[in-house]
């Protein structure tokens, strides 16, 4: 199938915009493991669910699937 030159560029601005979004998500997934784990939250929140629910309007299993999702993309191989 034959693409214009419009459609080809256009390709390529949203395939820039998917592996941006990737590291990005990794990023946030790592970002939330680290404050789960050392537990950086306590200051403001009596837990980890509440820090997800409050500070960001996410829920808990949602951040957990972020951290899962995280850890698994850093264990493949480049």
């Amino acid at each position: 199938m034959v693409t214009s030159i419009r459609e080809s560029q256009r390709l390529a601005e949203l395939e820039k915009v998917i592996a941006r979004g990737k590291k990005t998500f990794v990023e946030v997934g790592l970002a939330l493991a680290e404050i789960r784990d050392m537990r950086l939250y306590r200051m403001e929140y009596s837990g980890f669910e509440e820090y997800c629910r409050k500070k960001w309007g996410w829920s808990k299993p949602y951040c957990i699937q972020l951290i899962t999702a995280a850890a698994v993309v850093e264990s493949l191989p480049a």
